[in-house]
């Protein structure tokens, strides 16, 4: 079936509406791109950390007690940044 022009305006959306959704599509795929790129930085950066303490603890590790490492290894691995939630309400 062949659908004049005129008619055919009527039928389909106009050209501008998918504009607005491959634009929208783009900005989408370029911000998960950019998170991509930031959470493998991330990555890097954890397992830079992870690998200079393994190397620490090993160091450490022949005077101390498997308690002691643990503990050590918890205390200097600790993010000060992150907030002591207290979840036991003061009990």
């Amino acid at each position: 079936m062949v659908v004049p022009a005129e008619q055919a305006a009527d039928v389909f959306p106009a050209v501008r509406y998918f504009q607005i959704h491959f634009e929208f599509l783009q900005e989408q795929i370029q911000l998960i791109l950019q998170n991509h790129e930031s959470l493998q930085l991330q990555m890097q950066q954890l397992e830079s950390q992870l690998s200079r303490s393994a190397h620490g603890m090993r160091l450490d590790s022949k005077a101390l007690s498997p308690i002691e490492r643990l503990t050590t290894h918890r205390n200097a691995t600790q993010d000060t940044d992150t907030p002591n939630l207290n979840l036991t309400g003061g009990r």
